[in-house]
């Protein structure tokens, strides 16, 4: 029998091949062992928001701003995270100060956010700034050079806010200043709005449960007498896409609920207001049952100040006062106007840094932060 010869040119490609794919090896391992890997669940990464941690392989993002924070040792600092529709934005917070706003569009899912650090401890914050209807944000770990740790986050204030609100609590718009535009993910970000830049400047941790165009009882735009899919159908959902898995009401509990509800019901042809006054009513008197110890501001603004809405949030105050007498008030936030517009007539930056410090004054006070 013949021996099975190769031509000499077939047999140095194969040999070349052989080689290339043992030095890709090496390159695979050399890397491994040049980085270490923080998975989600490593017990010193903070977490804000509703968050959902599956296994110990991601955490889902669920809602606008949404965030894991880490205080590390090292030179630089990756993270992995994947998005189902590639549109949610993330901004990152170095040190506390921001960096960059990043589309989740790698293929790969890396993203590089700091690198030639200077020795010592920092922190690295990521924050979800796009709304929950856009998709679903997968944290999957964050990457520290090889002799990088992490390290506590330590202790911070105890203040813990929740928000419920519609897009003007998103940031819808708020990164453009032209009425015009219509919305995009790419101009939404929580950090910029009143919200986001009220917790800042507290130094508040918070949870946030929000999506444009929705009311207490009338979406916008909606049937006179309501809309099934207003917040108190959606706010018990972990995700804003499916009735389950519900969320979990111990896993946050706040010490102080702003609600900024009833721009959208009171928009275009109006809303029936015995009923919108009936469903925030209902609504807020459970949160309020739910967190036996925290206060309730009823928030208007700044995109509708009207007499109808205040009078209606007025109603509502009164009614819930005389159940949970001294933990519900009522702040009106300055009209936009002036300072400008974001896309289709939202808060503009200007006008979302005056009112965050108006709701910002407010809550030191009324919590005597």
């Amino acid at each position: 029998m013949n021996s099975l010869r190769f031509p000499s040119h077939a047999l140095r490609w194969f040999q070349a091949a052989l080689l290339g794919v043992a030095l890709a090896a090496q390159s695979l391992a050399a890397a491994s062992a040049a980085s270490l890997t923080v998975r989600p669940d490593h017990p010193a990464l903070l977490y804000s928001g509703r968050i959902e941690m599956d296994k110990t392989t991601q955490a889902t993002l669920a809602w606008s701003g949404a965030r894991v924070r880490m205080r590390f040792q090292g030179k630089s600092v990756a993270m992995r995270m994947t998005d189902d529709t590639r549109e949610n934005c993330v901004v990152v917070r170095i040190d506390g100060v921001r960096q960059a706003k990043l589309r989740l569009d790698a293929a790969d899912g890396l993203y590089t956010l700091a690198s030639d650090l200077a020795p010592g401890e920092h922190t690295v914050e990521v924050v979800r700034v796009t709304e929950a209807m856009l998709g679903q944000p997968r944290f999957h770990g964050f990457i520290l050079a090889a002799d990088g740790a992490v390290l506590p986050w330590g202790r911070e204030p105890d203040r813990r806010i929740l928000f419920v609100g519609d897009s003007i609590t998103c940031g819808y718009g708020v990164e453009v200043d032209d009425p015009n535009l219509p919305f995009t993910a790419a101009t939404e970000n929580f950090c910029d709005s009143y919200t986001g830049l009220t917790v800042e400047a507290l130094q508040a941790d918070y949870c946030v449960v929000s999506r444009s165009g929705i009311g207490m009882v009338r979406n916008y735009d909606g049937p006179f007498d309501g809309s099934p899919d207003a917040m108190p159908a959606i706010y018990p959902r972990l995700f804003f896409q499916s009735e389950t898995p519900r969320w979990d009401a111990t896993r946050f509990v706040p010490q102080v609920i702003c609600i900024n509800l009833g721009t959208n019901d009171f928009s275009t042809a109006g809303v029936n207001v015995d009923r919108y006054v009936a469903a925030y009513r209902e609504f807020a008197a459970g949160l309020l049952t739910q967190y036996p110890d925290a206060r309730l501001v009823l928030l208007q603004g700044p995109m509708n100040n009207s007499d109808a809405l205040r009078d209606a949030l007025r109603r509502v105050e009164a009614a819930l006062s005389e159940k949970f007498a001294g933990r519900v008030s009522f702040l009106e936030l300055t009209a936009q106007g002036k300072l400008g517009f974001g896309a289709s007539y939202h808060p503009s930056r200007a006008q979302s840094r005056l009112n965050a410090t108006e709701l910002t004054a407010y809550l030191s006070k009324l919590m005597g932060w």
